[in-house]
């Protein structure tokens, strides 16, 4: 029976990009689908599986599919330079009565290098790592986990690419019956709200030999997990950013024992490396100055990558971003250097909110957009927003314009480049703190000095 793959950008009911399955008949014009209205099958439960892409007539007779491991989110925000994304690894895909199964292609055996074998060991909380001494970057693992009938863990997994407090873990939730990938502290996280996280899968554990038991087998590479369970009905993909010294895994049981029947770590030969050794720490920059006066600390809000750089305070984000003060003013006068976009050909758009809530959700935002080339002033409350000028300006990414804010009682004028923007009356905030926002992309601030009126 023939089945067709879609995919769909960043929604909030799947938490990200999410690709569908649709299984009908074909008859050679039309394709009608039995899928039942209202229940999406998931051909993936990850949020980073997207645009699949299948291959048929392979000498072998199998279909075989990769996908995109990215999401919509945060498609444009990775922290890796040039580099943006890989594909999955490739998956055999079958259909049986119950869904679409995915099993790894049997080509990705031939890059085992080495295999470290442990059979019946059973861990607990107080338990030593049976995994420790074993390192990498790269490496497949293959496990069947037995839980007792009595005294059994509500949590069991593994935790990868390990240092200190930062790791992936791959667990499986007993309460609950979901596998699930967790990167809350897995690493650069960042720039994006919406990439720490946990994302889990519905999978009942079988029973053999009055234990329940799950089987399990994971790529661990440099930047991404893949999940499969043992029959292929869940997979789950996830891309992570761990630093490259990261490089420790462990095996752990939480709230009982769990026992491991077979575990097989294989060491994997690189597809394109030509060295097996960790590419050298990068070198990190030296700090810029950020020259300011009358801002105080600054929290960032909601999330976002804020650093001092030789543009100034400069902020990377793919949405909202907001290095908040914690000083209030009335009337004020602020003026500030705003620089868009960065050397490596970034573009991003920034704001100056002043009168402004410290979650950011009251206030004034005063923006300056070069992919709209406008220049804006928004009155926000309680998170919603109301354009209150809009004008039209040769803003471009790359360029830095100076920027002055004067607001005294219910008037706000704004100069760009030394030239009169807006002039706005509106009462509605009175009081509140500044804030330096980035949206989609990079942007900075220098010589950012603040007055009250």
């Amino acid at each position: 029976m023939p089945r067709t793959i879609t995919s769909t950008g960043a929604v909030r009911t799947a938490d990200g990009s999410a690709a569908e399955y649709f299984v009908g008949d074909w008859d050679g014009a039309a394709f009608r689908t039995i899928n039942t209205a209202g229940t999406p099958l998931r051909a993936e439960a990850g949020r980073d599986y997207y645009a699949a892409m299948s291959f048929y007539g392979l000498p072998d007779g199998w279909r075989v599919q990769l996908g995109w491991l990215s999401n919509w989110d945060y498609a444009f925000s990775a922290p890796t330079g040039e580099w943006n994304g890989q594909l999955s690894i490739p998956r055999q895909l079958t259909l049986s009565a119950t869904g679409l199964v995915q099993h790894l292609a049997v080509e990705t055996e031939a890059l085992r290098n080495g295999t470290t074998t442990i059979e019946d060991r059973t861990v607990g909380p107080g338990s030593g790592n049976p995994l420790a001494g074993l390192s990498g970057r790269s490496y497949e693992i293959e496990a069947e986990v037995a839980l007792p009938g009595s005294g059994a863990a509500t949590e069991f997994g593994f935790r990868l690419r390990e240092k200190g407090n930062s790791r992936r873990v791959v667990g499986y939730d007993v309460s609950g019956s979901r596998l699930f990938v967790d990167r809350t502290v897995a690493g650069a996280d960042d720039f994006t709200e919406h990439f720490a996280g946990r994302t889990a899968a519905p999978l009942p554990l079988t029973t053999t030999a009055g234990e329940r038991r799950l089987r399990v087998r994971l790529f661990m590479d440099t930047s991404a997990v893949e999940v499969f369970d043992g029959d292929g009905r869940v997979t789950i993909s996830s891309p992570v950013f761990p630093g490259p010294d990261a490089q420790g895994m462990s095996f752990y049981a939480v709230g009982g024992r769990a026992r491991i029947v077979s575990l097989k770590v294989h060491r994997l030969a690189s597809t394109n490396r030509v060295t097996d050794s960790a590419p050298p720490t990068t070198a990190i920059p030296a700090d810029g100055t950020f020259r300011n006066s009358g801002l105080g600390p600054l929290t960032v809000v909601p999330a976002g990558h804020w650093t001092t750089t030789g543009a100034g305070r400069t902020g990377v984000f793919d949405r909202d971003s907001t290095a908040v003060s914690r000083t209030e003013y009335g009337d004020l006068e602020l003026t500030t250097l705003v620089r868009f976009g960065g050397p490596d050909g970034t573009s991003g758009a920034g704001s100056v909110l002043l009168r402004a809530s410290a979650d950011t959700a009251d206030g004034y935002a005063v923006n300056l957009d070069p992919n709209l080339r406008t220049a804006r002033l928004f009155r926000k409350d309680g998170g919603a927003t109301t354009v209150l000028a809009d004008v039209p300006l040769l803003v471009r990414a790359g360029t830095t314009l100076p920027l002055r804010i004067r607001a005294r009682g219910s008037r706000i004028e704004v100069f760009v480049d030394g030239l009169p923007t807006i002039d706005v009356t509106d009462a509605r905030h009175a009081r509140g703190r500044i804030g330096l926002n980035v949206f989609g992309g990079r942007a900075a601030y220098q010589d950012t000095y603040v007055r009250a009126l």
